[in-house]
């Protein structure tokens, strides 16, 4: 993570098309390095006791020393009123004294007043502060002593390294107002080894890279590629931990690189402090930092290695595109009158166009206008374009800011441009027709829709000025609704695209409606911007819909009902009869000795044995001994029960034989529906049976 910080200050100072200022706040407050007591008497450690940020700081000065880069350190004063205390080289920056108090005020205004006076093309405010400011009571006074506003030319990062989530929520207050993209530009770190990482993430989007990072231990190395277009590789490298200096090398493809700065975070040498005796004694963290030119017409490879012996440390790796974005967008504009956006890298000085790197590494062109982001196209050429339409004049006379960003993994360039946006257009609305009748239909089961369309190719600068279309007035029973119509936007020449000329209005009956027939409903045009509001007009809207009915209505759900009712009585036509036990079964004879050599019949192989639609199973016998299917030529019928149960349907004059008394007796009528008792004698007649 050291690494990478180390290698977005790189990046910064060898960005293509000149150098960079960075003007660094250094937070050298005594929380950062010394320990403190409360108001109880308690322990409260120093956040930074490793002089971590102290150690990211040299590692900007160091990547920076030699180049078209300036690096200006300020730290707090031991007052409010007292003058930062500024730095600029390694010395320097170990040399400053710890203050007696967190004094943001006057900082901002120096750092501020050098950003603005900086002759250099790219600029960077860069704040690191682990406390609350004693001279500010409103966070709206920070940026306005650093100048910070949308035409302010200069990037922002701001770190926060807080030793309490109540310090942070205060402290977040002060830090925001700082932050031009709080999302991006204001970073918090909980730990001092996380500092050096926060600065690698802050740069890799202001300096336009992406540092790679990573570690290496005694004795690895680390070789990676470097594609076409990389004018510069820088590395960091840095200590994991405390301990004794390290050598690190560099090869590319001339040869073995020498370091272009490096030492340790120690303090100079005598200097001690009461609160904090360890401080400036060893071990420290120390740092080696490498920048060398590389060929960006081909390919290459280089080599980070770690000799053994040294501990671990924490690389991190830049490769310098020569891109540079440009934006061409005209000075002046009017509310309302669409403006192109036409923007470009540029390599050399040259729009760059390289097809297979823009369709690589996740690339994107957008522009950032009015706090929204508007995607660009790519029209070919290395020329990425859109439209866009202020919406409003720029306010109290300050420019409109318009910036344009192409990003990808490794890289993030920006450009910004200002836009004075200038007055409102003339507009006015002249719908045709100026009122919508949709006639008189029925309603049906299912939602029933008419629609029509409303053509604005007649007003006064409909085609440049965005249009809401909404429905008016409440419709029990119905929805009224209006749209643009696709491909009805004007054209504006040039290629370019106005606003829709028609819309379609539709209304749409519920299903299964009552008889509708609203008053005072219609579509209301209307300019989306509030100084448009007098121009809206109303598109009175009539519609007569009779009810659908009861029978036209439900007659699918009638018509279900009965089928699932119908289905149902055929299943139970052939589920709810019963069936004989599969094993019951029946002798017949014409005689009682008869029957000891009479065969069983199971009674299901009888003629109507088994149970049939809506009928249960029956076995039916006539006068002659003989099975049959209909019951009315029987003497004696038999039907099957639940259960396996049975009852005589049919029995006239049916006996059956007392066993203990060897008598025969008739079966009483209210012991027919009991059915047969197995192995029982029975007498129809002349025909004798037994069942079992």
């Amino acid at each position: 993570m050291t690494l990478a910080q180390l290698v977005l200050p790189l990046l910064l100072s060898g960005a293509a098309g000149g150098g960079h200022e960075i003007v660094l706040i250094l937070d050298n407050s005594c929380s950062m390095g010394v320990e403190s007591r409360d108001d109880q008497g308690r322990r409260i450690p120093p956040n930074d006791p490793e002089r971590a940020a102290v150690l990211g700081t040299l590692v900007v000065e160091g990547l920076a020393r030699g180049s078209a880069d300036r690096v200006d350190v300020l730290a707090f004063g031991d007052g409010k009123d007292a003058p930062p205390r500024p730095a600029r080289s390694a010395d320097d920056i170990r040399a400053l004294p710890y203050s007696n108090g967190t004094y943001f005020r006057r900082p901002l205004e120096e750092a501020g007043n050098r950003l603005r006076g900086s002759a250099l093309q790219k600029r960077l405010f860069l704040f690191f502060t682990d406390g609350i400011p004693e001279d500010l009571r409103d966070p709206s006074e920070g940026p306005r002593s650093l100048g910070l506003s949308e035409s302010a030319e200069f990037e922002t990062l701001v770190i926060g390294l807080f030793g309490s989530d109540e310090v942070r929520q205060t402290g977040e207050q002060f830090l925001r107002p700082l932050a031009r993209d709080p999302q991006k530009d204001l970073i918090f770190v909980e730990t001092p080894r996380e500092v050096i990482g926060a600065f690698t993430r802050g740069y890799a989007h202001v300096l336009g890279s992406r540092p790679e990072t990573g570690s290496l231990s005694p004795g690895q190395s680390k070789t990676f590629e470097v594609g076409k277009y990389v004018v510069e590789v820088l590395v960091a490298t840095a200590s994991a931990s405390p301990g004794p200096a390290y050598t690190a090398k560099l090869e590319g493809p001339g040869g073995d690189v020498p370091a272009q700065a490096s030492g340790d975070n120690g303090c100079p040498p005598g200097v001690r402090y009461a609160g904090a005796p360890k401080l400036c004694q060893p071990p420290h963290r120390h740092y080696q930092v490498f920048r060398a030119p590389n060929s960006p017409d081909q390919r290459s490879t280089w080599t980070l290695s770690l000799p053994k012996g040294s501990g671990a440390i924490d690389y991190g790796l830049i490769l310098r595109y020569d891109l540079e974005a440009s934006l061409a967008v005209p000075t002046t504009a009017r509310v309302g009158e669409t403006v192109k956006l036409d923007a470009r890298l540029l390599f050399r000085g040259k729009t760059f166009d390289d097809e297979t790197f823009f369709q690589a590494d996740g690339f994107t062109a957008v522009a950032t206008i009015e706090g929204k982001e508007v995607p660009l196209r790519h029209e070919g050429g290395g020329r990425f374009v859109a439209d866009w339409t202020p919406s409003e004049p720029s306010q109290e006379g300050a420019s409109t800011p318009v910036r344009v960003t192409f990003r990808n993994a490794w890289m993030e360039q920006s450009a910004r441009r200002a836009v004075q946006v200038e007055g409102f257009l003339d507009f006015a609305l002249v719908p045709n027709p100026a009122s919508l009748d949709f006639g008189t239909w029925r309603g049906e089961r299912n939602e029933t829709r008419r629609c029509s369309l409303v053509d604005l190719s007649r007003s006064t600068n409909a085609d440049r000025i965005p249009i809401q279309c909404t429905a008016q007035g409440a419709v029990e029973g119905g929805v009224l609704s209006c749209a643009p119509v696709a491909g009805s936007e004007a054209d504006l020449g040039g290629g370019r695209k106005g606003q829709p000329l028609k819309y379609e209005v539709c209304f749409a009956a519920e299903s299964c409606c009552g008889d509708i027939a609203p008053s005072g409903i219609g579509v209301l045009f209307a300019a989306s911007h509030p100084h448009y509001a007098a121009a809206a007009v109303t598109v009175p809207t009539l519609v007569r819909v009779s009810e659908t009915g009861w029978l036209r209505c439900w007659w699918p759900w009638l018509a279900l009902a009965g089928g699932m009712i119908g289905f149902g009585w055929i299943v139970a036509g052939f589920v709810r009869p019963h069936d004989f036990d599969p094993a019951a079964s029946v002798y017949v004879a014409g005689s009682e000795m008869g029957l000891k050599r009479a065969s069983a019949l199971t009674l299901r192989e009888t003629p109507g044995g088994t149970r049939g639609f809506y009928r249960n199973a029956r076995m039916c016998l006539n006068a002659g001994g003989d099975f049959v299917r209909a019951p009315r030529a029987a003497v004696l019928v038999l039907e099957a029960g639940p259960g396996g149960s049975t009852r005589f349907a049919t029995a006239p004059g049916l006996e059956r034989k007392v066993q203990r008394t060897g008598k025969w007796e008739p079966v009483p009528a209210e012991e027919l529906a009991l059915g047969y008792t197995p192995n029982v004698v029975y007498r129809v007649g002349s025909l004798y049976l037994k069942w079992s």
